[in-house]
């Protein structure tokens, strides 16, 4: 790692019980994402960044929690996109860690989403420390065909959904019919309905902008597309 330090970013505050903070050290891209976890509740994540310099994204690596028994019983829920199931539940155990039945399913990478549920009486506080994904093709498969996927945004910025052509927005490859869901950890309950309808965008009866939800660093969301699979490919560079 290069020894100059540059700070770029700063706090960004989501809602009452998420805050991220997006920073970078050094020209080497690394960086930090905090989001806090309420008290026996959801919440739904990214990964966004890539953990121990780009080759583990174990949970161990990217959110171990503290070892000291508090948040014991932490469970972490994928979905399985390929055959829409959830994956077998991984619990946090104080010692050992993230347990799995499978040792890949403990494996995140940034573009998935993920459910965390914090059991625990207080507040969870976590922070993913990693590499930024940067580049010119952050490619993230988005399967079609009326299936469900949860996803996140490659890219470690908060940005409106829009459509592959809106360079002002995460570029999502909307199609008529698509829907997103939002969980929004200060209710724990999902927010109404975007539907995206091709001329109008994503239509919500409170939110009127078109170009659909806000999407922030390390925040999960799930997608259902009725057209095709796709590809949702996304860009980024360090100050961006």
């Amino acid at each position: 790692m290069k020894s100059k330090a540059l700070l770029l970013a700063a706090a960004v505050a989501l809602a009452a019980n998420f805050t991220s903070t997006a920073a970078i050290f050094s020209e080497n891209a690394v960086g930090f994402v905090s989001v806090t976890v309420p008290a026996n509740g959801y919440m739904m994540l990214g990964n966004p960044l890539n953990g121990n310099n780009g080759t583990d994204n174990s949970l161990n690596t990217i959110i171990p929690l503290p070892n000291d028994g508090s948040f014991d019983g932490t469970s972490v829920y994928r979905f399985n996109c390929a055959n829409q199931s959830y994956r077998d539940t991984m619990q946090w155990v104080s010692g050992p860690g993230w347990l799995a039945g499978s040792p890949g399913d403990l494996i995140i990478n940034p573009g998935e989403g993920f459910f965390i549920q914090n059991i625990a009486p207080v507040p969870l506080p976590l922070t993913f420390l990693g590499e930024l994904p940067v580049g010119n093709n952050l490619t993230t498969p988005v399967p079609g065909n009326g299936k469900y996927c949860m996803l996140s945004s490659k890219v470690p910025k908060g940005d409106r959904v829009g459509t592959f052509e809106d360079p002002n927005t995460h570029k999502f490859p909307s199609c008529t019919g698509d829907s997103i869901y939002i969980y929004d950890a200060a209710t724990q309950s999902y927010r109404e309905t975007y539907q995206f309808v091709e001329g109008l965008g994503w239509l919500h009866s409170t939110d009127p902008d078109p170009a659909g939800p806000f999407i922030d660093v390390a925040q999960g969301f799930f997608i259902q597309r009725l057209c095709p699979d796709a590809s949702w490919g996304q860009s980024f560079s360090v100050g961006q």
